[in-house]
């Protein structure tokens, strides 16, 4: 190679360096920016959380526990406040998210998992779409059960097949109320939904008064969260867990995946196992700014890990495995994806108990 060959050559990757190293800089001042102004922006106002259940429930606990907590890693630190919004077993509080909660990154909403597939069920209340939210993150992913009251005459999911047994529901499409209809077809269950209870605090009290044999639809951490008590003391008996692994704590308890006997009920089973998987979906309106996502995001992840935060948790007692915002945005997506012909099998099963679906 000729000397000036060897030169422009030189130059060239000179050039090239000096063209890397402004562009790095221009991205390293791009998000300086972006950073300072998610700063400026969240800097002395308030964030809302609204919980689509009343209290006492782990959807609320959750949401208190994390406002105190996840403030100082927002940047500008924000203050963080709970209000409830019940009905409809979180229904209103996911309407209100989709319809008319500013975008502007200070209001969320914790709501019952079973929401996020309202609007695949066809339900038509359901006028919103869930693969559009912004969600934040989960505290952990949750193991769905079946339990009934100590006093229950039923002590098994066997029993359940062979006589009925009453379950309280807060309605809609609520796993309380959805659930029973999905184990009567799947496993062969005499489960009967009532309808109308508020939330998970008035369903614990009407199996304690003896209204009721149980609830379905629950879940470990939501149980363990408001009642440890009835943990420890086995005032309630978990006769069946839905998910796709078995909880830890419950190996001998039997999964509903394990109990089907053919490949289309495990399909309808594993459908309503995913939505499981995401726990208790913390989420903000369609349309967030994107740079004020990704900082609520974070500060989701660092919040869920801190001493304190875990603390608190612990003191519930509540699983923390947190999920990040982006997963969960990737889970909805997936049950949305689920084929035709095992969503319009499950909306045929909700049609036949009497539930209105488009």
């Amino acid at each position: 190679m000729c000397s000036s060959d060897l030169r422009l050559r030189e130059l060239s990757e000179e050039l090239m360096i000096t063209r890397l190293a402004f562009l790095c800089a221009a991205f390293a001042a791009a998000t300086a920016a972006r950073a300072d102004a998610v700063e400026d922006f969240y800097r002395g106002k308030t964030i809302v959380i609204t919980v689509g259940m009343p209290p006492p429930d782990q959807h609320d606990n959750d949401a208190r526990t994390l406002a105190r907590h996840m403030g100082k890693y927002i940047p500008g630190n924000p203050t963080i406040i709970v209000q409830n919004m019940p009905g409809g077993g979180s229904m209103k509080s996911v309407q209100y998210a989709f319809t008319i909660a500013p975008r502007d990154g200070l209001n969320f909403v914790i709501a019952q998992r079973g929401m996020m597939m309202m609007t695949l069920l066809g339900y038509p209340e359901a006028n919103f779409d869930p693969t559009k939210f912004n969600f934040v993150g989960s505290r952990s992913p949750e193991t769905t059960i079946l339990a009934l009251w100590h006093e229950a005459k039923a002590k098994s999911i066997q029993d359940a097949m062979r006589e009925e047994v009453v379950l309280a529901s807060s309605g809609g499409g609520a796993d309380s109320n959805t659930m029973p209809f999905i184990y009567n077809e799947t496993l062969g269950t005499k489960f009967k939904a009532i309808v109308g209870y508020a939330g998970g605090g008035d369903m614990n009290l009407a199996m304690e008064r003896r209204e009721v044999d149980g609830r379905a639809g629950w879940s470990v951490g939501a149980l363990r969260g408001v009642h440890e008590d009835w943990w420890q003391e086995k005032k309630v008996n978990v006769i069946l867990q839905h998910a796709l692994r078995k909880h830890k704590e419950l190996p001998n308890t039997p999964n509903a995946r394990d109990l089907v006997k053919s490949d289309a009920d495990r399909g309808l089973i594993d459908l309503f196992a995913k939505r499981a998987e995401i726990g208790f979906p913390f989420f903000a309106p369609p349309g967030v700014p994107a740079e004020r996502l990704a900082a609520l995001r974070e500060a989701f992840m660092k919040a869920t890990r801190d001493p304190a935060y875990l603390a608190e948790a612990a003191k519930m007692p509540a699983e923390v495995d947190p999920i990040p915002g982006a997963r969960m945005n990737e889970i909805v997506n997936d049950m949305y994806a689920t084929p035709r012909d095992i969503v319009e099998r499950a909306k045929n099963i909700l049609r036949a108990q009497g539930q209105v679906l488009n």
